[in-house]
């Protein structure tokens, strides 16, 4: 079923994240048609996106991000600038081909505070494959980042909370 209209994609997007056993919570925002918040991978607490804009018709935005341990942001300030540029050139070079985007928000210091992926694609795209490719793609890119900053700082001391109030996705 080719599929024309943002009833239609919603609808399917939210079938096949059912079948799928994801958890899905429908997001009130002025700006979207539609906005999901789900847990990917399935049963975790890191989440993603799943938006379509309504200044953009027929597009398809799946988004999720990190935000940098506050051990890492500490390391980063501490060295050169020279040095944590040559560490950011890394990181663009290696995600250069990624078939998703990436968004490195610096503060005025040039430090990076949070990594943002996205996938986009039209309603001509718009097959379970495809959806679900989109967010296995946020998903490396995200664990490629954290894995990067763990590599280079070390794997950061986050304090224990319960499940239920944890915040996923430090690098």
């Amino acid at each position: 079923m080719e599929i024309t209209s943002v009833e239609q994609a919603k609808d399917a997007i939210k079938k096949w994240l059912n079948e799928n056993h994801h958890q899905v919570s429908e997001i009130e925002d002025e700006n979207a048609h539609f906005h999901f918040e789900i847990d990917y991978p399935i049963g975790t607490q890191k989440r993603q996106r799943i938006i379509q804009p309504k200044e953009y018709p027929g597009l398809i935005v799946l988004l999720n991000g990190v935000s940098l341990a506050p051990e890492h942001i500490e390391k980063l300030k501490k060295i050169k600038e020279e040095k944590r540029e040559e560490f950011y050139a890394e990181i663009r070079k290696d995600l250069i081909f990624a078939e998703n985007s990436y968004d490195m928000n610096l503060d005025e210091d040039g430090i990076v505070k949070q990594v943002q992926f996205s996938y986009e694609f039209y309603f001509d795209g718009l097959k379970k494959t495809n959806l679900f490719r989109g967010l296995l793609l946020n998903h490396r890119a995200l664990l490629y980042i954290v894995s990067k900053f763990n590599e280079r700082f070390g794997v950061p001391t986050l304090p224990t909370m319960p499940v239920e109030q944890a915040v996923s996705g430090h690098a």
